[in-house]
């Protein structure tokens, strides 16, 4: 008998005497209802506000050959009116996110938002104010790069409100096992095309490659050092102040159980990272954001001020 039919003959019986061994009991697995991720992220898509200088018209029509470059991105957030809110039906004070940089020097903006019920841009503008009577904007404290603005109804357009629960603190990072491998996805400019029609936001995919507490990000516009996580996500011209997303699913064992991410919001892009390379500067292919806790703790400084106001508001937990 040569050595490939003895071979097959071995196989055949242990297969045989597989098939008769009773089917060993299968674990129990604790399986959690998925949280409509898609449905959010189609949501926060059509919701991606794209931030404008004054000198010109972002929503005019443009030659076919040229294109905008915004000051950055931005997000929806906000507080809520106690009592006031359903599933169906946010009700709150709203205010547009995005990096304090963006913003830096500019007395006017522009915001580009998607239309509600069809497919076209609508602009609005905002004149800032810092302080006095009609403050609108609120800063972090220096070092951090973020701000929020006051949002005023916008006709036609009700872009997504990113709900405060979803700002994530380290607390929560900690319960949901977030950190370092976490699966992330940012929404923002994609350099070069914003949509000629409706703002066409990219969703960019990587995962979290740095969490720190140190200071070691230079800012070029506040020049300080600042704290900063990182994703393996490049940056762009446009994307700064763009929001960046958990997703994907968190797996425990003992007993093994896994579940779908809520859409938690970790951080606010800051901007790409470069490295010398043969007399020029190229990218590292990873981004720089600015940790959410620190968009927490702005939008309870934030929620402080309007209940200081007089305003009925619900807790930025």
């Amino acid at each position: 008998m040569n050595k490939l039919t003895l071979s097959m003959m071995i196989l055949l019986a242990v297969c045989v005497s597989s098939a008769q061994q009773p089917p060993a009991p299968q674990q129990s697995i604790q399986k959690e209802p998925p949280s409509h991720q898609t449905e959010f992220f189609q949501k926060a898509t059509n919701g991606s506000i794209f931030i404008y200088n004054t000198q010109h018209d972002p929503c005019a029509p443009l030659p076919p050959d040229q294109t905008m470059l915004p000051l950055g991105s931005g997000f929806v957030t906000g507080v809520e009116k106690k009592g006031a809110s359903t599933p169906q039906m946010w009700n709150g004070w709203k205010f547009l996110v995005t990096a304090k940089h963006v913003v830096a020097n500019q007395s006017e903006i522009i915001v580009r938002v998607n239309a509600e019920h069809e497919s076209k841009f609508v602009c609005k503008t905002l004149e800032l104010q810092m302080q006095g009577q009609r403050q609108n904007v609120l800063s972090a404290p220096a070092g951090i790069d973020l701000v929020a603005i006051s949002l005023p109804q916008i006709e036609g357009a009700d872009p997504t409100v990113v709900s405060s629960p979803l700002l994530i603190d380290e607390a929560k990072m900690k319960d949901w096992n977030i950190g370092v491998g976490t699966q992330v996805l940012t929404v923002g400019y994609l350099y070069l095309y914003s949509g000629r029609k409706a703002n066409f936001p990219v969703a960019k995919f990587g995962h979290i490659s740095l969490i720190t507490d140190e200071e070691w990000y230079p800012n070029n516009t506040s020049n300080l050092i600042e704290q900063g996580f990182v994703v393996d996500i490049a940056g762009v011209p446009g994307l700064s102040g763009a929001p960046v997303f958990a997703y994907g699913v968190e797996i425990e064992t003992n007993p093994f159980r896994y579940r779908q991410l809520p859409p938690y919001v970790v951080g606010v892009v800051k901007g790409g990272l470069l490295a010398p390379v043969n007399g020029q500067m190229i990218s590292q292919g990873v981004s720089v954001i600015e940790p959410a806790t620190n968009l927490k703790a702005l939008m309870r400084q934030v929620s402080a001020s309007l209940k200081a106001g007089g305003a009925e508001v619900e807790d930025v937990n």
